[in-house]
């Protein structure tokens, strides 16, 4: 690493203000470091090179990864060139996410399910009832 070279951890902080953008479709604003997507960082002369994971083989979210690593990591001082691979999505777990995350998730889905149970009461409630001719 050159004198010039930000800190790895310095990279992570930056790539830790990625969203997963599945994450956050489902309200949960989750990031990658946090989804447990990262993998590696390497930082040598000027180069950061990022290696993710990937949540399945279908995930379409590479472009935007690497939109966002190249646009965040590359902003830090003393970096010249990033570039980011990724894994054929088949080794990540859920188990990977960070403890927080799961929980935020849990409590997320949780209170989904609890909106979604009062709306089924209401409609219960509120529908009238019809009768049943006889034939």
């Amino acid at each position: 690493m050159a004198a010039s070279d930000p800190p790895a951890l310095t990279v992570r902080e930056q790539l830790d203000d990625i969203v997963d953008p599945c994450s956050e479709a489902r309200g949960t604003d989750i990031s990658i470091v946090e989804m447990g997507l990262l993998k590696s960082i390497e930082v040598s002369e000027g180069h950061v090179h990022i290696e993710l994971r990937i949540t399945s083989p279908s995930c379409m979210m590479v472009g935007y990864f690497i939109e966002q690593a190249e646009e965040r990591v590359g902003s830090l001082d003393g970096v010249e060139e990033v570039t980011l691979s990724t894994d054929a999505g088949m080794d990540w777990r859920e188990e990977m996410m960070s403890d927080e995350a799961l929980q935020r998730r849990h409590e997320h889905q949780q209170s989904l399910a609890e909106q979604y149970q009062q709306e089924q009461a209401d409609v219960e409630v509120s529908a009238p009832s019809i009768p049943v001719s006889e034939q």
